[in-house]
């Protein structure tokens, strides 16, 4: 290795063994996953003062120390640092859903919050986070919400928000309106019957319809009124992408599908972000290629922007992009078999950092990967890409070993 990745390594040591291991921390930590603490308190000190926590992970959603260490992490930053809110990378129609039987006084199970969470989250590594996040919102003083305008299966969105949303209709309106809705939500296509414009058009219509009855003065002023035109309108956004990710080859298709979803998620975001209260701090739990401050110079990733890059213009350095990535391992997709991930070479971001010590993990922050400049690294996903990484995210945790999520069984 070159004397000046020595150098670099050398200061990460003395990082880790110089500074005080509970900087500005007052309370006692909780301890829910099995961490390096030194890493963690690096961590959490760097998020504690932030107004926006944007923890992210690899696309694939396969990797379970990156889960564990997240799963800790809001749990320290809602107890330690007052954080009061979780934004999740799943639809936001089941949170909504959630937020108006909290609000009635109606039980909230473990089950609705695993369902909204959703699939990519179904797993022994997430499973802890569900009660704590239970016990939050019984408090009344913690929001759960979703980011996504997609309808995700076996959820809220899928079975019960078409009969919630067309109440406002009457008659025979209502009952067409309901059959449309339910088809779509709970996708009864066939091969012989397929998805397409058409239904694509009933659908629009009806949410027009729903839409113009939210209007009308007796309905507006009511608080579930402002709720269902929430989500008329991020359903309407999903919609208006189906159909364009037909041939991803024509126009930069794909990068435009890509761009409208993160738009879509910034805007609900920003919708729900506006009913907190004043001062409220919020931790967003995504994929690192969404909370991105920006993707502009990553190969591949030609004119994207990430949901992050919104965020930041918002917030600037109160905002803070968290990533992660691994020197080797093991993953796996939903049920997917495990697979094995390279090892990193040793002139990348993940090989250098594990180049000479015996670390778990390590925790680079802004200084420390603005001083690699430009190298080789896979925080977005598991092929090495050259970049300045201070661009990308705010810090990286990088693990010496990943392992594969327990899944659960359906």
């Amino acid at each position: 290795m070159n004397g000046t990745a020595g150098s670099h390594l050398s200061k990460i040591r003395r990082l880790f063994f110089l500074l005080p291991l509970m900087v500005a921390i007052a309370c006692v930590s909780v301890r829910v996953q099995s961490t390096d603490v030194k890493n963690i308190d690096l961590v959490e000190h760097a998020l504690c003062g932030k107004s926006v926590a944007m923890l992210g992970e690899s696309p694939v959603h396969g990797f379970g120390e990156t889960l564990e260490f997240k799963v800790e992490l809001v749990h320290r930053l809602v107890q330690e640092c007052h954080y009061n809110a979780l934004f999740i990378e799943s639809g936001m129609y089941d949170f909504v859903h959630i937020e108006a039987l909290s609000a009635t006084g109606r039980d909230v199970t473990d089950a609705m919050i695993s369902s909204a969470i959703g699939g990519l989250w179904s797993n022994e590594e997430v499973q802890p986070l569900v009660p704590f996040l239970e016990e939050k919102m019984k408090t009344g003083s913690f929001v759960l919400r979703g980011l996504d305008d997609q309808i995700g299966r076996d959820s809220y969105a899928s079975r019960g928000m078409s009969s919630d949303l067309v109440r406002y209709l009457f008659g025979d309106e209502r009952s067409r309106c309901l059959g449309i809705l339910q088809k779509h939500m709970g996708w009864q296509y066939s091969d012989d019957a397929p998805y397409g414009p058409t239904d694509k058009a009933k659908i629009v219509g009806c949410l027009e319809e729903i839409r113009g009855k939210l209007s009308q003065p007796e309905v507006k002023q009511q608080r579930e009124a402002e709720e269902d035109k929430a989500m008329i309108a991020s359903l309407e956004r999903n919609l208006a992408r189906n159909f364009t990710e037909d041939d991803f080859t024509k126009n930069d298709q794909e990068v435009k599908w890509d761009n409208d979803r993160d738009r879509s998620m910034y805007l609900n975001f920003k919708e729900q972000f506006s009913q907190l209260p004043r001062g409220s701090k919020v931790i967003v739990w995504a994929a690192t290629v969404h909370l991105a401050k920006t993707l502009t110079n990553v190969n591949g990733f030609k004119g994207t922007v990430p949901f992050g890059f919104y965020i930041e213009k918002d917030f600037g350095d109160r905002a803070y992009a968290l990533g992660f990535s691994a020197y080797s391992g093991e993953y796996a997709f939903v049920h997917q078999p495990v697979r094995q991930l390279d090892i990193a070479p040793d002139a990348s971001l993940e090989g250098l950092a594990f180049a000479h010590n015996s670390f778990n993990e390590i925790f680079l922050s802004k200084k420390e990967l603005q001083r690699y400049s430009s190298v080789a690294a896979r925080p977005l996903g598991n092929r090495f890409e050259s970049m300045r990484w201070d661009k990308v995210v705010d810090g990286l945790v990088v693990f010496r070993k990943e392992h594969a999520p327990a899944w659960l069984s359906h």
